[in-house]
């Protein structure tokens, strides 16, 4: 019980502050990676998706809560979860290590976007168009998101996939 449900929130509370303070300050074309939404990725790869949907209602929460933005960051973040979930890939299937680390890569892109795109519609600190929001830096957050998930996964989760 404690290593399903304590030790991912604590991950996912270092998450969120990380995402805050440090990852968000680190921008490429006004564009920062999203370290929360690659943790929900894989916890949706890992778990089924109640379990993937609760993760994310309290990773929109913390992120809102530290940004000031909490029930659009809750949507947000549920919805992308939920979505994530469907990338779940059981313990006992027969899946090899390559094939669960392509479904945490697709995971880590389609919450991306998903998260993105509801985040970019509403916010426009910035004065682009909503499609341009949308497509543009939900590509390039995508992209981000993707390198850091493949290093994330040659590095350390690789082991946890399996």
């Amino acid at each position: 019980m404690v290593k399903k449900v304590y030790l991912p929130l604590f991950f996912l509370l270092l998450t969120a502050v990380m995402q805050e303070f440090v990852v968000s300050r680190i921008t490429f074309f006004n564009v920062s990676a999203d370290v929360v939404t690659i943790f929900l990725a894989y916890i949706a790869v890992t778990t089924n998706k109640n379990p993937n949907t609760s993760f994310g209602f309290a990773a929109g929460m913390l992120t809102g809560i530290l940004s000031g933005n909490m029930g659009l960051n809750m949507l947000a973040r549920t919805v992308g979860s939920f979505i994530a979930g469907y990338f779940h890939t059981p313990k006992e299937s027969h899946a090899t290590a390559k094939q669960k680390s392509k479904r945490f890569y697709g995971a880590v892109i389609v919450a991306t976007l998903c998260t993105n795109a509801i985040l970019a519609a509403t916010d426009n600190s910035l004065g682009f168009s909503t499609v341009y929001r949308v497509v543009v830096f939900g590509l390039l957050e995508s992209l981000y998101n993707l390198i850091l998930a493949v290093i994330l996964d040659w590095l350390f989760l690789r082991q946890s996939l399996v």
